[in-house]
């Protein structure tokens, strides 16, 4: 019932035993199953098409973002489950998900509850939480209307889900995107001048479901889920609900 999917940092001595007490908590739920070990030989696309062959219906990483962002981009629209035992750093997913140990996630998988999302598309790729870009040198183009953001604006960004402990909800099943335009430090003076206690209170947010993001002057740099970088212009959508996740109690999201 259950593909795992190795990534090939954990290979590395230093996760010998936590890989060890992994493997016996998937025992001990009843939800042990084929692992497969990341490498030059091994492609993901054949591993998915293998599990649907083989009426398989949770494919999980075992790894961090870059694991699960593979495997993620591999399952949109597909009838089959992920979820992420996270191990070593950079696991954000996992947190967003409600996963804050390598232990803890052996018992969300089996108790399987699982979260239709939506998925951020741009051009042929796709993302789960974010697409940030750290320059206000860009255009979101609308067809009818464009909106730029303000000279002060020093990031621009899109969210599926919100980053932990943002004072802002992005909801991953409305089929809406919350794109935030945030200023840059503001000095007290230029607070207390302005009559704005702080620089939350300059800040833009406005929902989409599909725009264009353009540059004005020269190429801008977006990342992808912290992961990959892409250059403008790109097309992005929303596609709702087309990724199931298995998720924990404390996910961030409703």
């Amino acid at each position: 019932m259950y593909y795992y999917i190795y990534d090939t940092f954990i290979n590395q001595k230093k996760y010998e035993n936590s890989l060890q007490k992994i493997e016996q908590s998937l025992v001990d739920a009843g939800i042990s199953g084929k692992i497969f070990r990341l490498n030059v030989l091994k492609n993901l696309e054949d591993i998915a098409n293998q599990a649907e062959n083989d009426n398989i219906k949770n494919i999980i990483a075992v790894g961090n973002d870059q694991t699960m962002s593979k495997i993620a981009n591999l399952l949109v629209g597909k009838n089959l489950a992920t979820g992420i035992i996270p191990i070593g750093e950079h696991n954000n997913f996992a947190r967003s998900f409600g996963i804050n140990s390598s232990q803890e996630a052996c018992n969300i998988l089996s108790k399987r509850k699982i979260e239709q999302i939506d998925v951020g598309k741009i051009n042929n790729q796709y993302f789960l939480l974010s697409l940030k870009s750290l320059t206000n040198d860009i255009i979101f183009d609308f067809g009818d209307y464009s909106i730029s953001p303000k000279k002060n604006n020093k990031s621009c960004d899109i969210y599926n889900i919100n980053p932990m402990g943002a004072d802002f909800k992005s909801n991953p099943k409305d089929g809406i995107m919350e794109a935030v335009f945030s200023p840059g430090q503001q000095s007290w003076l230029a607070r207390f001048l302005s009559g704005k206690k702080n620089e939350i209170d300059n800040r833009s947010i406005f929902p989409i479901k599909k725009v264009l993001i353009r540059h004005s002057k020269k190429s801008v740099l977006l990342s992808i889920d912290g992961q990959k970088n892409i250059k403008t212009p790109v097309e992005v959508e929303v596609l709702k609900r087309k990724l199931k996740i298995i998720v924990g109690k404390e996910k961030i999201f409703n």
